[in-house]
């Protein structure tokens, strides 16, 4: 009887070794009954947007005016700027980095200020911390492009990765006193810009707000974005013509508290900078002392568009200023030993967060 539990016991041991061995996978039939619910949901969800595309496209042609793009270089010094956050993983706070890189051509000089860091309490939510995050990251990329101005005088032409033109949503995002100095830090570096003489443009990649949808009157047609629609109606090397943002959201939501604090009226257009079918037009914003340079900024963009139809400045910018998560491990590796040798193993245990 003994031997037997011996037995028991022994051969539960040696299965829970094995359980333990086992690399760790997803249960085969879980996988499939997932795989199946995806394909069956997105499919049904395509087939009711794509019926209805033709005749989008249709009106969308119909109603808009669309340019054709020459290739132009007539900006012969270029600034691409952007930011770039990571959370830094602590087991007692929030904590995320933030920097913001100009990169100007064609001498590739970088140019940085200070990076920024945030530490929240817990008891903030991971929404709210990242609109918190969303709105200073912002921040910072026109603190940064402003002081880059500030200090240089022979830039033609900044390009900012990301928009000029705000919606609504950036009314609820983030703490006020965030939102304030976004608004402020913008209205800065437009000021700089209009003063000097250099022309500005924000440069939206991947964009999905519907301005032009609303303004045709077709948000209640189709939930698809505006870039997704222009992809099937401009041809590349054509844009569209210039509109308000601002008006187009007043059309459906009736205000604009955000935008109505920029100083300076912004419009846009799309641009098809690449021919390949699978990417979208970009979004180009603009302020209003801009207008008489569309044709040229136009040409620009499109002239040294590179990796997905981003112009070379901000791709260049987006590259050195990106905070890698592995990037971020490597740090946090290098401060959990330096913890455990001033404290103790315990104690720097205790800020140890999950590392992604």
């Amino acid at each position: 009887m003994l031997g037997h539990r011996t037995q028991v016991k022994n051969e539960a041991i040696s299965l829970i070794s094995n359980l333990r061995n086992q690399c760790a996978a997803t249960y085969p039939r879980l996988c499939l009954a997932l795989r199946n619910r995806i394909i069956d949901e997105v499919s049904k969800d395509a087939y009711e947007d794509f019926t209805r595309l033709p005749e989008i496209v249709s009106e969308v042609k119909k109603q808009l005016n669309f340019c054709p793009v020459d290739l132009r270089i007539v900006y012969e010094r270029v600034a691409g700027a952007d930011a770039g956050s990571q959370r830094v993983p602590l087991a007692s706070r929030w904590f995320a980095a933030i920097t913001a890189l100009v990169y100007q051509m064609p001498n590739s000089h970088r140019y940085f200020t200070s990076p920024e860091t945030i530490k929240l309490p817990y008891s903030f939510s991971s929404e709210r911390f990242h609109e918190i995050v969303s709105v200073r990251r912002e921040t910072k990329l026109f603190e940064t492009a402003a002081s880059f101005l500030a200090n240089d005088d022979g830039v033609n032409l900044m390009l900012i990765d990301g928009p000029l033109a705000f919606s609504n949503w950036w009314v609820r995002k983030g703490e006020e006193r965030d939102r304030l100095a976004l608004i402020f830090s913008m209205n800065l570096l437009l000021s700089l810009c209009a003063e000097r003489g250099v022309a500005v443009a924000g440069i939206v990649k991947r964009a999905t707000a519907r301005y032009l949808i609303r303004y045709l009157g077709l948000q209640e047609r189709t939930y698809l974005p505006d870039a997704f629609i222009l992809l099937q109606a401009l041809e590349s090397g054509e844009r569209t013509a210039i509109f308000s943002p601002r008006s187009d959201l007043r059309r459906t939501a009736k205000i604009t508290p955000f935008m109505d604090l920029i100083d300076f009226p912004i419009h846009s257009f799309y641009i098809r900078t690449s021919s390949n079918p699978l990417l979208p037009p970009i979004r180009i914003d603009i302020p209003e002392f801009m207008l008489n340079q569309v044709d040229e900024l136009a040409g620009y963009c499109r002239a040294t568009a590179v990796r997905d139809g981003i112009p070379l400045a901000i791709v260049k910018a987006d590259e050195e200023v990106r905070v890698t998560k592995r990037f971020v491990n490597e740090v946090y590796s290098e401060l959990i030993p330096r913890l455990e040798r001033r404290f103790s193993s315990s104690l720097a245990a205790s800020m140890r967060g999950d590392l992604e």
